[in-house]
């Protein structure tokens, strides 16, 4: 495999077109950073002021080890705290963070990353080159049951070079390690840590108070390395389930951002002078899957599949801030997207056929929901009107929030679930899809899609790459397991005083990494 033979349309279809990237031993390169990745605002920002903020979604099981990340609130929490070795924009590139620069063998089986010097945890104590060895290999740890064990499959070693490089050898060629280990799951932690009660971190704010499910505080981290950064004084961070609570608090002045807006709090937002809404489309996808791996019939989910009637969804329950999916989570912009699927939507005569294919007949079919799966309850109960109509017994179970993804997501017959986008569609499927990754709340086993999800990770040759992507979104679309009947922008609320955020379709509020960059006017 010859880097150093990228055509120009190769290069951008693989790695976009982000300023400020150069090509070094035939890998892309960012530039040294000069302090920040973020794009410098046209108003210079303010220092001081606290911020409160409300997330949906909250449980006992909140935490700052990033091995257990789960939900906004444990990636918002992490990124204040912590750092990674990157940080990926809005166009889905990695950009320097910790790490000032990164370049490869011409096999992308050795990756080089020139770390930052000089940079310090919350308690004084200087970042080492072992840190970060630590922060990467800890998730290979069976013990640890780490979400990131997919992640990092591939990683055969992590050793030290000189005082500032880091090496990374790889079992294959993987062209996205830059990216991959700007996520969350990677935040970088001192060598040994295993007690996160407590966490120190290179980030630019350290944990004041943390009650898991109610309420986390943080405040400044003075020895935070990037200049005059963060802007504010403290962070609250709060549980508010309900959508019109949350809106209410907003717009009291109570809070001064909300995640996640539904229905009428949209139109209250945006008409309030107080308060504006912040938008950012994405494939961050609403799911209805099923257990594969109990009394399973594919049949049955592909007559669920053609119930959804897709575009009033984004009409009636997203007020037009979503867009139509065909049931993998690969999105239409996405220059891996296979337009040559048929387009599902509200086909009862189809939806009759495979009901009849399953034998179900007026059997009750249970589907649990919940609050704390975003628009999860309105769209199922739309497809309980099409399911009636189609002649299947469809019941809707709410479920609490704040157990869903520990007691109910992979532990019922049929349930909903929600995921946030990642930088690029291999990251999303080896943690969701792969066979045995923790996240495949389906536990749907495919060989064929296993080995894909693996090939893409290492596959150069654009059409190859394409290739296989439409096979994984062939094999998806026509499992059963999952219909993904839409995407979700994230829509939240923000005081008008709020300023510095910049959309990134990775996660709420800048990709959850808006502590470093969002000042008060």
């Amino acid at each position: 495999m010859n880097f150093s033979k990228i055509s120009r349309r190769d290069f951008h279809t693989l790695f976009g077109t982000a300023m400020g990237t150069a090509v070094l031993g035939g890998i892309p390169v960012i530039a040294q950073a000069a302090g920040t990745a973020n794009s410098p605002s046209a108003m210079v920002p303010k220092k001081g002021g606290r911020v409160r903020l409300a997330l949906a979604q909250q449980s006992t099981n909140d935490t700052f080890d990033s091995a257990r990340f789960t939900n906004a609130n444990d990636y918002i929490r992490g990124s204040a705290v912590f750092n990674t070795l990157t940080r990926v924009d809005g166009s889905g590139q990695a950009q320097p963070e910790l790490a000032l620069s990164w370049d490869a063998n011409p096999s992308a089986t050795e990756w080089r990353f020139k770390i930052r010097k000089g940079v310090e945890f919350s308690d004084g104590q200087p970042l080492s080159l072992q840190d970060i060895a630590f922060s990467i290999m800890r998730h290979k740890n069976e013990a640890k049951a780490s979400s990131a064990k997919p992640l990092v499959a591939n990683i055969a070693a992590v050793t030290t070079e000189g005082d500032d490089t880091i090496l990374v050898r790889l079992a294959e060629a993987d062209v996205e390690l830059p990216v991959l280990l700007g996520l969350l799951q990677f935040c970088v932690v001192k060598d040994g840590t295993e007690d996160f009660s407590k966490p120190v971190g290179t980030g630019p704010f350290v944990m004041a108070e943390f009650q898991p499910g109610i309420r986390t505080v943080l405040t400044r981290n003075t020895n935070f390395w990037k200049d005059g950064q963060p802007y504010l004084d403290e962070i609250e961070m709060i549980s508010i389930t309900d959508a019109n609570a949350r809106v209410s608090a907003l717009l009291s002045g109570d809070i001064d951002m909300a995640a996640d807006l539904k229905g009428a709090g949209i139109d209250q937002v945006a008409a309030n002078p107080s308060t504006k809404i912040f938008e950012t489309p994405s494939t961050r996808y609403a799911g209805y899957q099923f257990d594969a791996s109990t009394n399973f019939d594919p049949n049955l989910g592909l007559a669920i599949a053609n119930m959804f009637d897709r575009p009033k969804i984004v009409e009636t329950v997203l007020k037009g801030h979503g867009s139509v999916a065909n049931d993998h989570p690969v999105g239409k912009m996405s220059p891996y997207y296979n337009a040559n699927l048929p387009q599902r939507g509200l086909d009862l005569d189809k939806a009759k056929h495979y009901l009849k294919k399953s034998g179900i007949g007026r059997t009750p079919l249970e589907l649990s929901v919940s609050d704390g799966v975003v628009y999860s309850v309105e769209i199922a109960q739309l497809l309980q009107r099409s399911a009636a109509q189609a002649g299947l017994n469809l019941t809707l179970r709410r479920e609490p929030s704040e157990s869903y993804w520990t007691a109910v997501a992979g532990k019922r017959r049929f349930f909903a679930t929600n995921f946030f986008p990642r930088p690029t569609p291999h990251l999303l499927l080896n943690v969701t899809w792969k066979s045995g990754s923790q996240w495949n709340f389906s536990h749907y086993g495919n060989p064929r899609l296993d080995s894909l999800i693996d090939g893409v990770r290492a596959t150069l040759d654009v059409d190859k790459r394409i290739a296989m992507y439409h096979e994984i979104q062939e094999i998806l679309h026509n499992c059963g397991a999952v219909t993904m009947p839409v995407f979700l922008s994230y829509l939240d609320g923000v005081s008008s005083r709020i300023q510095g955020l910049t959309p990134n379709q990775i996660g709420n509020f800048s990709g959850f990494r808006f502590s470093d960059q969002v000042w008060l006017s």
